[in-house]
């Protein structure tokens, strides 16, 4: 009896993955071929999100393009990773915060990135490096034009050259 659920299940979630994909292949910019979404995601101003080709977004990923979110080809971003293009502004600590501005900024993650789970990544940060892992929990708010490292840390730094 479990192997038939286990079927069914593995059976759902193939179908999921393809109606999720198709979906969102439909709001975001971009060549997107290969595009796969594993499960829920929440995306804020799609229309200035461009995804390039054979990426990965997976279970509660928060998209918020606001400034504008370009992914290259080849990344991965892992569960409950969150990419954010806007943000208060955070120069004058003396007003309230009803009366601060949004700013917007636009995010760059370069080809062949890892954004692994639970990564914050903040408005303005450019990912120009090749083949970048950015490790679980870090929070990126400085650009990274090195290929190939891992990238971790509140904030993140290079940790170490790959390869």
């Amino acid at each position: 009896m479990a192997k038939i659920f286990n079927v069914i299940y593995e059976l759902i979630r193939k179908i999921s993955v393809v109606v999720y994909s198709l979906y969102y292949k439909s709001l975001f910019k971009g060549e997107k071929n290969k595009l796969r979404i594993y499960g829920n995601i929440v995306v804020k101003k799609a229309e200035n999100i461009t995804i390039g080709n054979n990426c990965t977004i997976n279970d509660y990923v928060f998209l918020h393009g606001d400034g504008g979110i370009k992914i290259a080809d080849n990344v991965t971003i892992s569960a409950y990773a969150k990419i954010i293009s806007t943000s208060l502004d955070t120069s004058n600590w003396q007003v309230t915060y009803m009366e601060k501005e949004h700013i917007s900024k636009e995010i760059t993650i370069g080809e062949g990135t890892w954004i692994c789970s639970g990564v914050t990544i903040l408005p303005g940060v450019k990912i120009t490096g090749k083949g970048v892992i950015v490790a679980a929990g870090s929070v990126l708010n400085k650009d990274i034009e090195e290929d190939f490292v891992l990238v971790g840390g509140t904030p993140a730094r290079v940790i170490k050259k790959l390869g």
